[in-house]
């Protein structure tokens, strides 16, 4: 947080691209739908919530995902390992400054989806929401630790960040009820714990029912979680000893 404030042109440049991307990416999907919908607030909720679930997806990517990388190519990674923290905590410390940003995004989207759009997005149960977003930030640092151990081994993973993340994006329904896509999509799709995690932020916001009863659907999300987690960490501590072993921890 301390370095995001340091450099104001950061925080401008929030500021002016948030309305950019928003029409750049909401008004071709408001397109292909039909003109009624255009100023449907249902529609225009859900893509608000899509977007802002969007920035937890990318944070497992290319925050937690990207921490080794960027230490890395910091020249820090051999002396971080040296030492005996968590490899959770080392490489998941942005869960904190995360968590301001998703605050700050919600801000400005909640601001501009206002004034592009004309639309009040209404939040049937705060408590829920806020306790939706946690855990899925949660869900993607642990998401992000596994795709970590990939990074830490291959050094460079091209354009796998994006395939991923649109990947997820398309099969975890955060644009669209999972409900619409095909039945062999759908079966992947349930298979995702970020599908739980948009389908109890949209119940929660929207009022929207759920694909599983709320309260096993935030025990599958929960395990989920957790499960991504251990496995997360323990294929960070998995791939450290490896390289360490073959002496190409530093190299990249």
């Amino acid at each position: 947080m301390r370095i995001y404030l340091r450099y104001p042109a950061w925080l401008v440049a929030d500021i002016v691209t948030t309305p950019a991307w928003l029409v750049l990416f909401i008004l071709p999907i408001l397109l292909f739908l039909p003109r009624e919908q255009w100023s449907n607030p249902q529609t225009l909720t859900m893509l608000f919530w899509g977007w802002i679930f969007w920035d937890i997806v990318s944070a497992g990517l290319w925050n937690f995902g990207n921490a080794i990388r960027r230490e890395q190519q910091m020249g820090t990674l051999e002396f971080l390992m040296l030492t005996n923290a968590s490899r959770a905590i080392l490489f998941s410390r942005d869960i904190f400054s995360r968590i301001v940003s998703l605050a700050l995004s919600l801000t400005y989207v909640y601001a501009f989806f206002t004034l592009l759009f004309n639309v009040k997005v209404v939040v049937i149960n705060p408590v829920g929401v806020a306790l939706s977003l946690l855990i899925g930030l949660f869900t993607a640092m642990g998401f992000g630790l596994l795709y970590g151990a990939l990074v830490l081994r291959f050094k460079q993973v091209g354009p796998l960040n994006n395939i991923l993340q649109f990947i997820i994006l398309g099969l975890s329904g955060a644009f669209f009820p999972v409900t619409a896509l095909p039945e062999s999509a759908r079966v992947a799709a349930l298979a995702l714990p970020f599908t739980y995690s948009i389908d109890l932020l949209r119940h929660y916001s929207m009022a929207t029912p759920t694909l599983l009863p709320v309260t096993l659907e935030f025990v599958v999300l929960i395990s989920y979680t957790a499960l991504l987690l251990a496995l997360g960490i323990s294929a960070v501590k998995l791939v450290e000893n490896r390289l360490k072993a073959t002496g190409r921890l530093g190299t990249y």
